[in-house]
Formats: C-alpha cells, structure tokens, sequence
C-alpha cells in the first residue's frame, strides 16, 4: 500500500499548490476578479460527475485502471497549469485535477477495504495521513518553487512527481475478486440500491455533517481571524496548527475505530465538532480559539477513517467503491452548500451567529443520522449479537 499512500500524498500535494498560488496566477495572466471561482468552482462540479459515474467501475475490475487514469490526468492538468495563459485553459486544467481527485480515491479507498481485513480503520486512516500530508505541505513546496523561479515551475516539478508516483502502484491488489453471491447481484441501479439502506443513508448524514462542517469553515476563518485583529502570519498558523494534528493522529485514529466501532466513533466525534464550532463565534481570545481548533482538528481526525469505514460497512463489498463515490459525492454537495452560505452568513448575522448556524445544521444531520441508525460500542454491540 505504501506505493498508494504516496500517489495520494502526490496529487493531493499538486491539487493544494493550485489554491496556494491562485493569486499569484490572477497577478500575472490579469485574469478578472470572477475568474477564481470559476476555476474553483469547475473542479467541485468535475470531482462529483466522476464521483456519481465512474467509482462503480472499481468494483467491476476495473480499478488498476481508474488510478492510472486519474493520475494521469492530474499530470496533464498540473503541466497544462504550467503552460496555460488563459481563463479558459486554467479552467480546464482544474476540471481535471478535480476529476483525478474524483476518479483515484474511490478506487483507492476500495482496494483498501478489500484487503485490509481486521486492520481497516488503520489502513483508511494512513492513507487519510497521506492525503492530509500532501495538502498540507504542497502549498508551502509550490511558494518555495515559485520563488526560485516563477509561477510555472511549481506545477512542472509536481507534475514530474505524480507521474513518478504512478510507477510504484505495481503488485497493488486494487482488483480484488469478490464473493461468488455478491458477484450473481445485478449490477445495475447501484446507487438506488444503496440508497434504500437506512443504515447507508446514516452513514452518509455523518459523511455530509463532517464535510458541511470544513466547507463552512474555509471561507469564514480567515476573515474571521482578521476581524479579530489577527495578522496574516497568525492566520497561516492558526490553519497550520488546525491541520497538523489531524496529519499526526491520522493513524492512530484508525486505530480507533477499529477497537471501538466505526459508527460509534464517528458519531462521538461530529458530537464534539459541532458544538466545537459554535464556540468560535461567542469566544473572543484568539488564542483560545486556537486551542479548541486543535482539538477540532483531532476530532475531523476521527471523523475521516470513523466515516469511511462506517460507509464500508454499509454497503454489500462488490459495491465498495460505488459507497465510496457516492459518499465522496454527498459529501461535496454538502461542503459546497456549506462554503457558499458561510459566507453572506458571516456578512449578514456576524460571527457569533454564522458560527452557530454552520454548528447547528451539523447537529441537525447526526441527530438525523443517529435516529436512523442508533449507533453502538463495538464490545456493547458484539454482546448484544451473542446473545
């Protein structure tokens, strides 16, 4: 698996190089003041077409492919960022690098389930650890790069590294064969058959409580943190110190949710997030804001692997990487309706109350979650079977 982590940690690293110098590139090509929402907005609406159409054919042995074609198309996009001049070539490069997101981690994430066995909360969580890592450390690698050169050179150099990356995916089980009964199921309307689980339809509240919860947070932060008088290094570290965390526990997150149940852990932690962020908007100490976001951060720790493996275990296993696209899609409608009302939230009510509001719709998703679904300690839950 160690030869997946880093083609994760890889193209994730090139996908956050893209928001760190967006600026950079409206300096130098003059693009308009609507322009980067534009090429932000097209790599959201490519990662969840790919997302709703394509992770289905993971689970029909197709899975080896869907990674080098993702890949693939994350080296075209990273290059064609390097050579493009304008907006409608930064547009499309984007669509790609949001559909190689799309079209890798599914797939991924299935050829993990598939061979993780008892170890599978761990398995998810590294590889969590791994794409976290490549996000977290691509912005500052593309600042370094740039100011060395220019603009271009970040996305050549990672680009270079993501096709590297893709030579180290030999000897991968990403094709798995499945059970004899699970592979006689008709393979058509997936998604439907998915969907007419209540305790799949639980599993994707929390996948959309979590992911509601970072879209809402992106844009509010920042502007956040200025109204409090914070300066632009302290709001970089107050992003870095949020994520670090959550890079270090990855790991023994998983480990976590292997011992003590995916849905209890999942659960427990959105439990803890939500008020968590409606603290943000009442608390005017920067510092203790800070404080309480690490422990945010840990707990978006647990919520990752508990979440995922909670969907895995939801879904009948020829149908893995079909739960997986499906929760990566609803999870970035519900990031995407969470950054697009943060926002105006933020600008009509002031913090106090757009924090609570974003807090708020997250609780209203676990409540809903948890009704559908009751979740239970793996030992209290293993008891009850045995009796």
């Amino acid at each position: 698996m160690r030869g997946l982590y880093f083609a994760a940690a890889a193209m994730m690293a090139g996908v956050s190089s893209v928001f760190a110098l967006l600026a950079e590139l409206e300096h130098r090509y003059a693009l308009g003041p609507g322009s980067l929402g534009w090429i932000a907005g097209t790599a959201f609406l490519a990662a969840l077409c790919v997302q709703l159409t394509l992770a289905r054919y993971a689970d029909r042995g197709y899975g080896m492919l869907l990674l080098r074609v993702g890949l693939g198309l994350s080296v075209v996009g990273l290059l064609w960022f390097a050579a493009a001049t304008e907006l409608w070539q930064f547009i499309v490069a984007r669509a790609m690098l949001g559909a190689s997101v799309g079209i890798v981690v599914p797939a991924a994430r299935r050829a993990i389930v598939v061979t993780a066995g008892v170890d599978l909360g761990r398995r998810l969580g590294t590889f969590y650890a791994a794409y976290l890592s490549g996000f977290v450390f691509g912005p500052p690698l593309a600042g370094l790069l740039t100011t060395i050169a220019d603009v271009r050179l970040p996305f050549v150099v990672l680009g270079l590294v993501v096709a590297l990356s893709a030579t180290s995916l030999r000897g991968l089980r990403v094709d798995e064969p499945l059970g004899e009964e699970e592979s006689e199921q008709p393979r058509s309307g997936v998604l439907r058959r998915l969907l007419r689980s209540r305790t799949m339809i639980a599993a994707l509240l929390v996948v959309m409580a979590f992911r509601y919860s970072v879209g809402a947070f992106e844009p509010m932060w920042a502007v956040f943190f200025d109204e409090l008088g914070a300066s632009t290094m302290l709001i970089t570290i107050s992003m870095t110190l949020f994520a670090l965390p959550m890079l270090v526990v990855a790991r023994w997150a998983g480990g976590v949710t292997d011992r003590n149940g995916a849905r209890f852990v999942s659960m427990s932690a959105a439990a803890i997030t939500a008020p968590a962020m409606m603290s943000y908007g009442v608390i005017g100490v920067i510092w203790i804001i800070i404080l309480i976001s690490i422990l945010h951060g840990i707990m978006e720790a647990l919520l990752n692997p508990g979440s995922q493996v909670a969907i895995a275990e939801a879904a009948p296993k020829r149908d893995t990487a079909s739960a997986q696209g499906l929760a990566e899609a609803a999870g970035s409608v519900a990031a995407g309706v969470g950054a697009f009302a943060a926002a105006p939230s933020l600008a009509a009510w002031g913090a106090e109350w757009a924090w609570a509001a974003a807090g708020a719709v997250m609780a209203l998703l676990l409540a809903i979650s948890y009704v559908l679904d009751p979740p239970r300690h793996k030992r209290t839950k293993a008891a009850a079977s045995a009796s």
